[in-house]
């Protein structure tokens, strides 16, 4: 019988219902830890055979059939083990055993005393004889029978109200598709059963009824069919055989069906198996949120697993943000690894979280306070953060390293010695002591060349100066000593109120002092650096305080610098000075230049830098015009030292282009104008080559030079911009335009030279050429210091000075 029914394709629910006979059940395939462990499905248990037809032979005591239906079953199913029960009754019936088991009464006997059977009615007598007639058909005889003639034995079953008939019409009736009577025949016989093994072979029944119907239902994907199912089943059959149907989809690898299955069963284990294997994002993102919303340590696990891999994933996909949250959610649940923990600090870097970067990178160091690279990346963080620094500085050794070697690896090339040396850089240390008291006494001469008269002008300085550092400063403080002629004007020059008609009668030259006092002040990306003068005590015009402030500002392959300054224009003796009329009765002059200069360099490749400096000023001077300028120029250039000596510390070679330009020109001498060069357009376009020795030598040359071909141009701007001071004067005389083109170029050599522990000497001497006018200067320093050293260092060259260069570098 059983194997018709298994052409039916009902042998996984009967493999599931028969399993059901035996304490371990078929469905042990549903825990589910053996799919991570690679082991491959449980092995089913043998589908077991039906024995209804076995048990009926044996109850009507006929030997030669029983013995039959007990060959073929053992025939189909080869691996059938057979029950204690069974193989105990079928020795009796063959008189192996002493004793006859007979058949367990539909109904208990009303007494123990054994009745004498009554004869049967023939009525009731032909209708067992059909039954008997029936079942003692072969499996496929029973199976050809018409549904008309299942009915009418159904209802001759129905008469005589034996379970055994009840269990023979309920699985033919399967074996037709008969569904509805296979459920009605099976129900009697489970209500009218007395044997265990004849209960249990009625609930079989039913049992593959429903193992049938689920299957159709599976078949067509009816989920609310199956959820119906599950809700009406009691003994969870329906649950193993859903189970047991989503493993065979799983291993089919129809993993969407497989999942839906698992989460109709509320089998979460199956559920996560079924999501990963989707491999779709979707589906992980599924996995991911049910593996963290299950208390279960396997689902913490990976839960966890999941979160360090997304933790990874979102760093490699640029999404920082949702890194560090993973990786933040991931510690809630276990102990970070020192990747991990390093992971959350390079996602906060890139999105310049510094707070969650620093702590992130602090508990890695922790664990590996040798860590040179999380060391770097605390000090890159917080490079502009002393405080922080300071901290990690005082509790990690390893950070404390960097920061010194590092400052002073990065100060050396950027000639911030005083900051080296307080790093302790080995270099610097022997080279000065920059920390004690020095003396200077110097000298320096300017003349400037021109047409006759008062194009010249000539100014010899002497100062006296003491220095010395503290805490993170140099300062110095000196006392100026100057001496300034001009040419005189010729008769017929424009010069005051008017024409000079005779000889020049007015002063031409005075000396005079000055008071200044400059500081410096550099850390590991920053200078900064402010002097303040207070020149010409008794000179024509009114004494005015000048000076400048100028910072600059280190970056990875950039710098950036910017002064604010406000000083005497040093064109003649008229700007720099002021000076008196010709009759020595009224003064002029002494122009103020303020304004803000900017520089921008920036390395582009190894050896290879552009740079680009701009200025914007205002000019005012006492009965002087009112003036503004601007002047920008570019540069490029290219080390060339190490193809050239390697006693060099740079050979920068490269062109240049600037433009200058002023709104009025005030070049000239009479009341209104202020005597300063004031093109109203000035470019040159050139080359130009510096050079430096190396540094912490006993000896030090700087050189440099440039040649350009440039072009000026002066506006025909009035002799007396400002009108009305000098009635006499004619207020509608102009300068005059000209225009010129032609070669300029400098030349400037610097040098210092360390005698002994103590003495330094320095000095500089340069030639400069215009269309307009020609320049010389040279000047010259002794220098003392305490303490001792072996070397010098080119920030303590004379032109380098601030004051002088103009940038705080």
């Amino acid at each position: 019988m059983k194997d018709i029914f298994k052409r039916t394709a009902l042998v996984l629910a009967l493999g599931a219902i028969t399993a059901s006979l035996v304490p371990t059940h078929a469905i042990g395939q549903t825990k589910t830890t053996y799919k991570e462990k690679d082991l491959g499905l449980l092995p089913a248990q043998q589908v077991q055979p039906d024995l209804t037809g076995l048990w009926y032979h044996i109850n009507e005591r006929q030997v030669k059939q029983a013995n039959d239906e007990f060959g073929r079953l053992k025939a189909l199913y080869p691996g059938w083990q057979v029950p204690n029960e069974v193989e105990t009754e079928l020795n009796r019936l063959n008189g192996r055993l002493k004793g006859t088991l007979k058949p367990a009464p539909a109904k208990p006997p009303e007494s123990d005393e054994p009745k004498r059977a009554e004869p049967k009615a023939p009525k009731e007598s032909s209708t067992i004889l059909a039954l008997e007639e029936f079942a003692q058909l072969t499996p496929k005889a029973r199976a050809n029978v018409s549904e008309q003639q299942v009915r009418r034995l159904v209802e001759l079953s129905n008469q005589l109200k034996r379970t055994d008939f009840y269990l023979l019409m309920g699985w033919t009736a399967i074996d037709k598709g008969m569904l509805n009577i296979a459920t009605q025949q099976f129900s009697l016989a489970l209500e009218t059963a007395v044997r265990d093994i004849d209960k249990q072979s009625a609930q079989q029944g039913l049992d593959s009824v429903t193992g049938i119907r689920l299957q159709q239902t599976l078949a067509l994907r009816d989920f609310e069919a199956l959820e119906t199912f599950l809700e009406l089943d009691n003994s969870n059959y329906v649950k193993d055989v859903l189970i047991g149907e989503a493993w065979q989809q799983y291993d089919a690898k129809n993993y969407t069906f497989s999942e839906a299955l698992f989460h109709l069963v509320d089998d979460d284990e199956g559920k996560y198996l079924a999501l990963i294997a989707q491999e779709t994002e979707s589906a992980k993102q599924d996995a991911f949120a049910l593996a963290c919303s299950i208390n279960t340590d396997v689902f913490i696990r990976r839960c966890a697993d999941a979160l360090a891999t997304r933790q990874a994933q979102f760093y490699d996909s640029m999404r920082y943000k949702q890194s560090i949250e993973a990786g933040e959610a991931l510690s809630q649940l276990r102990r970070l690894s020192l990747d991990e923990q390093a992971l959350i600090g390079w996602a906060a870097k890139e999105i310049q979280d510094t707070t969650t970067a620093t702590a992130a990178f602090e508990r890695v160091l922790s664990k590996t306070p040798n860590n040179s690279v999380i060391a770097n990346e605390l000090v890159s963080l917080n490079q502009s953060d002393d405080t922080t620094l300071n901290r990690l500085a005082l509790k990690y050794s390893e950070v404390k390293r960097i920061l010194q070697e590092r400052t002073s690896r990065n100060a050396w090339p950027r000639k911030q010695f005083w900051l080296a040396y307080q790093n302790d850089d080995p270099r610097e240390v022997l080279s000065q002591t920059k920390d004690g008291l020095s003396a200077v006494y110097g000298m320096n001469t300017r003349n400037r060349s021109g047409g006759e008269g008062l194009g010249n002008f000539d100014v010899l300085s002497q100062y006296v100066g003491i220095g010395s550092a503290y805490y993170n400063w140099l300062w110095q403080v000196s006392l100026d000593y100057k001496q300034f002629y001009s040419g005189r004007p010729q008769v017929g020059d424009w010069f005051g109120s008017d024409q000079l008609s005779g000889e020049f009668s007015g002063i031409s030259g005075f000396e005079d002092t000055a008071l200044r006092a400059e500081a410096f002040y550099q850390a590991p990306d920053f200078n900064f650096y402010a002097n303040l003068e207070y020149a010409m005590f008794d000179q024509p015009v009114g004494t005015k305080v000048t000076g400048q402030i100028s910072a600059t500002k280190f970056l990875t392959s950039t710098t950036v610098a910017a002064t604010l300054f406000r000083k005497a224009k040093e064109d003649s003796l008229l700007s720099q000075t002021g000076t008196f009329n010709a009759n020595h009765a009224k003064p002029w002059g002494y122009v103020i230049e303020s304004g803000v200069r900017g520089l921008i360099a920036h390395a582009v490749a190894d050896k290879w830098s552009v740079a680009g400096t701009a200025q914007v000023s205002r000019l005012e001077g006492e009965q002087v015009a009112d003036n503004s300028a601007f002047s920008l120029r570019g540069d490029v250039s290219y080390d060339i030292a190490t193809m050239i000596s390697p006693k060099l510390d740079y050979w920068r070679v490269g062109p240049f282009l600037s433009y200058t330009s002023y709104d009025k020109n005030l070049s000239g001498f009479t009341v209104g104008n202020g005597g300063y060069f004031s093109p109203s357009q000035f470019i040159s376009i050139g080359g130009y080559s510096e050079l430096l020795t190396l540094e912490a030598l006993n000896w030090q040359i700087k050189l440099r030079s440039s040649l350009a071909l440039s072009r000026v141009e002066q506006d025909d701007d009035l002799r007396f911009p400002i009108g009305g001071a000098f009635p006499t004067a004619d207020g509608n005389v102009t300068l005059g335009e000209s225009s010129d083109t032609g070669l300029s170029g400098n030349f400037m050599a610097e040098g210092q030279y360390r005698f002994n522990d103590n003495w330094i000497a320095a000095g500089y001497i340069g030639k400069a050429f215009a269309v307009e006018y020609q320049a010389f200067e040279a000047g010259i320093q002794i220098r003392w210091r305490a303490g001792k050293g072996n070397g010098v260092t080119s920030d303590e060259l004379l032109l380098s000075s601030p004051r002088i260069s103009g940038f705080a570098l």
